[in-house]
């Protein structure tokens, strides 16, 4: 319990730290990219709503890469509270600004949509390419995170996630991420990589806040123990 109350205690000062900035710019710009064609009036077809919404979720995520950049981690390393308590809030943070971010971004894509191409909209499956972009710039953040020791990641995790995206579109068909909404089966299959990839991502941003907060000769002495676990 006393971690507890310590750990909410923690939050507030932590998220006041947060680089905002980046994350309210993507969040903008995500926006504005589907916000333009619905203020023109623009008749989309639900190919090209999921294309502006793909391009939205990835300015989300692109903003999430930032948010654990923590200068100040050498000084905050003695605290009252697990080690990786400070990055699993600023996390938490910046996965909750994302998905309100993505919730009004999708509500203006479907209060513009014309000729009832919202209607054929696979919300759910896009929400689901959105939160495993957004996990998947948390894992590649935490780990520049664990091996900076000044904790700033995000210049290096933005980049990484844009070759990532780029990398997915030359996938070939049969192990595409990118489907198109008019194909049923590569869209159900696309969407059951995407989940393995959630989960991936998440495993990682995990075990990286956890080993990334201990002290480098922890982590070392835990590795050559389970290489001796592993030869035995």
């Amino acid at each position: 319990m006393r971690r507890l109350i310590l750990l909410g205690a923690l939050a507030g000062p932590v998220l006041r730290a947060v680089r905002r900035g980046p994350l309210v710019g993507a969040c903008g710009v995500g926006l504005a990219i589907v916000a333009v064609p619905a203020a023109a009036d623009a008749v989309l077809r639900p190919d090209d709503l999921v294309l502006l919404l793909r391009l939205a979720a990835l300015c989300l995520a692109v903003g999430v890469a930032f948010v654990l950049d923590d200068p100040a981690k050498p000084s905050t390393a003695t605290t009252p509270v697990p080690a990786w308590a400070g990055g699993a809030v600023r996390a938490t943070g910046g996965l909750i600004a994302t998905a309100a971010g993505w919730a009004a971004t999708v509500a203006v894509t479907l209060a513009g949509a014309q000729d009832g191409a919202g209607e054929a909209l696979p919300v759910g499956d896009l929400t689901l390419e959105a939160a495993a972009a957004a996990v998947l710039a948390l894992a590649f953040a935490v780990l520049g995170w664990a091996r900076t020791p000044r904790g700033v990641a995000g210049t290096v995790a933005a980049p990484a996630l844009i070759v990532a995206a780029a990398a997915a579109t030359l996938l070939r068909q049969r192990l595409t991420l990118l489907a198109p909404v008019n194909d049923p089966a590569g869209w159900a299959a696309a969407h059951r990589r995407w989940t393995v990839l959630l989960v991936a991502a998440g495993a990682v941003t995990v075990t990286g806040l956890v080993l990334g907060a201990l002290p480098p000769r922890t982590v070392r002495v835990r590795r050559r123990e389970t290489r001796g676990a592993r030869l035995r």
